[in-house]
């Protein structure tokens, strides 16, 4: 104990307001490091969840061109612009989508499917075929799923919106470039 007090004594007031300084300046950087994992972290998640949604409606795609394919079944005739839009090389544009780009997409496949569904409906023996009743289900479980993949995106989004702004967490925000993820609607 004395000898802690002997030391305090023998340093001067600059030599204490330095160590002060260096161990919060310490303490803030430890801080930004951890911003730093999180703010990862948080924006890998976001990213995955941004792919999950991409590959719901890949499957929605593939469900709407088997639907197509029971129209063929029964030979009856789809409308042109979705024999062409429903072919093989859209499926690979579906891997990576922007938001704008999967707004057009999902609003596609919503007219799409819900005119398919609505000729389907209208045919007796598609109505009756066992395998478009198991298209149908699969096609509406696809869009619960996709409500609830947004729901867990926009969540995710709006709380890395959140701590990107929120003052401890800027300065790391700012060097990293971090910005705000849009919201899915």
């Amino acid at each position: 104990m004395i000898i802690l007090e002997d030391a305090v004594n023998q340093l001067s007031a600059l030599q204490v307001i330095l160590i002060v300084i260096g161990v919060v300046l310490f303490l803030f950087f430890l801080f930004e490091l951890m911003a730093l994992s999180i703010l990862k972290k948080h924006s890998e998640r976001i990213e995955k969840r941004n792919h999950n949604m991409n590959i719901l409606l890949m499957q929605k795609f593939d469900i709407l061109v088997l639907i197509a394919k029971l129209f063929k079944k029964y030979k009856l005739n789809i409308p042109s612009e979705f024999e062409e839009e429903l072919s093989p090389k859209m499926d690979e544009s579906l891997k990576t989508l922007t938001l704008t780009e999967r707004l057009t997409v999902k609003a596609y496949l919503m007219k799409a499917s819900q005119n398919l569904l609505y000729f389907a409906e209208a045919n007796e023996n598609i109505k009756n075929d066992a395998d478009f009743q198991i298209l149908k289900k699969s096609l509406l479980e696809i869009d619960v799923n996709y409500r609830k993949a947004i729901a867990l995106y926009n969540a995710d989004a709006l709380g890395f919106n959140y701590w990107i702004h929120f003052p401890l967490f800027r300065p790391i925000s700012f060097i990293m470039k971090f910005k705000d993820k849009e919201i899915v609607s």
